[in-house]
C-alpha cells in the first residue's frame, strides 16, 4: 500500500468522525454560541467603540486628517521616520472617521416591515421616525 492511498484513507476517516460528531452534537451545543453576553470585557469594549465612532473621535480625526495633510505638503523634506509617522497619523485618522462619514454620505439602512401584504408598508429610517408608504 503506498503512502498516498494512506493518508487518504486517514483523511476520509477523520471526515468521517467529524462529520458523525457534528451530527450527534445536541441541539444546544449549536445554541450556545449565539446566545453571547456575560464575558467580563464587553462593557469595555462597548464603551471604546462608542468612543471610537462618537462625535469627538470625528473631530479629532478631522483635525489629524488636516494637520497630516498640511505636514505632507508644507513640510518640505521630511525624514524617512518622520514621513513614516506622518502616514501612520493620515490612516489612524482616515479610520477612525470613516464610519461617520460614510453613514452621513450612505446613513444606515432602513428596516422595511410589511404592515398588510400588497397593500401598505411601513419605512424606518436611521434618523426618522415610521413613516407609511402605500
Amino acid at each position: 500500500m503506498s503512502t498516498a492511498s494512506h493518508w487518504k484513507q486517514y483523511l476520509w476517516g477523520v471526515g468521517l468522525l467529524l462529520a458523525l460528531y457534528v451530527l450527534i452534537m445536541p441541539h444546544e451545543v449549536y445554541a450556545a454560541g449565539t446566545a453571547g453576553g456575560g464575558l467580563p470585557y464587553e462593557s469595555a469594549l462597548t464603551r471604546l467603540r462608542a468612543s471610537i465612532t462618537g462625535p469627538v473621535a470625528f473631530t479629532l480625526s478631522l483635525i489629524g486628517i488636516v494637520g497630516a495633510a498640511g505636514a505632507l505638503i508644507f513640510g518640505g523634506e521630511l525624514t524617512g521616520f518622520l514621513r513614516m509617522m506622518v502616514f501612520l497619523v493620515l490612516l489612524i485618522a482616515i479610520l477612525v472617521g470613516a464610519q461617520n462619514v460614510l453613514t452621513t454620505l450612505f446613513a444606515a439602512g432602513a428596516e422595511i416591515s410589511w404592515m398588510e401584504e400588497g397593500r401598505e408598508m411601513m419605512v424606518s429610517g436611521p434618523q426618522s421616525d415610521l413613516m407609511r408608504r402605500s
